[in-house]
């Protein structure tokens, strides 16, 4: 599985499951870029932590990159962070960059009266900053565990190893969190080293705001993965003849079938329907933005046999001329030039 990687770059779907829900068969959301051995990890979902170590070692990591702070995206952003700071033989070897949303200056809603309603709703409630919630992470949830380590093992100063910056988006795009979500843009860079350069545009994932999709651009190729979006052409253009696009997917009669009648099945469909991509599209946003390949992850649901992955898959191929792919945790995919190949041992979503 390319574990032994020293020159490159590939790809590892680390986690390959959409949704704050505990599956048998897929970790999850998260996904491994490796770069002439740097690594690069977008999302953390749950479990895929486990994944990350079949893959790469904590020296490796360079930057984790959040594409939004729904919790399926960050379960285990604490673990990663936590786990390489200086334990012997499995530590950081550089100062880990964390990238991600910054806290909106108002709470997102549909429009002012809409903002007022969840306003009465929410009370004194806030959202946080990926500063912030890295924050929380070393000073408030682990703050004991890095005291008594500081105080017991000697370690550093965690925040000397772990670096955390909101993303700050353009203010000529105009975008605001109940306005302006979704604003036509240009992609912008947030990050830059000897191996990589990442860009970022926001996408719409209804009112999750901000939300973004990722490029990495690299010597040998680059790789999108989009974040979760509905039909997006912010993502169309961040991923203009990229070699691969990572996209999420989901069947919504399909997530549908497992909740039970209600308002709050109701109020689900909504953002499900609002806030994702049905395969119906994404074989089109593909087309569009004239990728060598693309691979469906996320998955929703991702729980085993409710999503129909068969339909998933021809209907992307209808739309779209390049190679398909379902990912499944711990594929392999290996980018150069235009060839995009798929070197895990095992995969259910085998390449057209």
């Amino acid at each position: 599985m390319n574990t032994n990687q020293t020159t490159g770059m590939s790809v590892y779907t680390l986690g390959t499951g959409g949704g704050p829900i505990v599956s048998s068969s897929r970790a999850g959301t998260s996904t491994a870029i490796r770069v002439d051995g740097a690594t690069y990890v977008i999302d953390c979902g749950m479990g895929s932590i486990r994944n990350y170590r079949s893959h790469a070692d904590w020296g490796e990591l360079r930057a984790v990159l959040l594409t939004h702070h729904h919790s399926d995206h960050i379960y285990d952003l604490g673990a990663y962070l936590v786990t390489g700071w200086q334990v012997p033989g499995e530590s950081f070897t550089r100062p880990i960059q964390v990238f991600g949303p910054g806290r909106p200056n108002r709470v997102p809603a549909l429009d002012q009266k809409h903002e007022q309603d969840v306003a009465a709703r929410v009370g004194n409630r806030e959202m946080s900053s990926t500063e912030e919630i890295v924050d929380a992470l070393l000073d408030k949830v682990f703050a004991s565990d890095v005291l008594i380590r500081m105080a017991d093992e000697g370690r550093d100063e965690p925040h000397k190893w772990i670096q955390a910056h909101n993303i700050q988006i353009p203010e000529s795009t105009g975008a605001c969190a109940v306005e302006n979500r979704h604003p036509q843009m240009e992609p912008f860079e947030i990050y830059r080293d000897d191996l990589v350069t990442i860009s970022t545009i926001l996408v719409d994932h209804r009112l999750c705001f901000p939300a973004f999709a990722y490029r990495i651009d690299s010597r040998y190729g680059s790789v999108v993965v989009s974040g979760d979006t509905a039909y997006s052409e912010n993502c169309i253009k961040l991923a203009q003849s990229a070699d691969l696009l990572l996209h999420e997917v989901i069947d919504l009669p399909g997530i549908l079938q497992t909740f039970p009648d209600g308002p709050t099945r109701d109020g689900i469909e909504v953002h499900l329907r609002e806030s994702h991509t049905p395969y119906s599209e994404v074989g089109k946003v593909a087309q569009q933005a004239n990728v060598s390949s693309l691979v469906l992850h996320h998955i929703v649901p991702n729980t085993p046999g409710t999503a129909d992955l068969e339909i998933m898959l021809n209907t992307a191929r209808r739309d779209f001329s390049g190679t398909v792919s379902i990912a499944e945790d711990n594929d392999v995919f290996d980018i150069g030039g235009v060839e995009l190949q798929l070197a895990a041992t095992e995969s259910k979503g085998s390449l057209a």
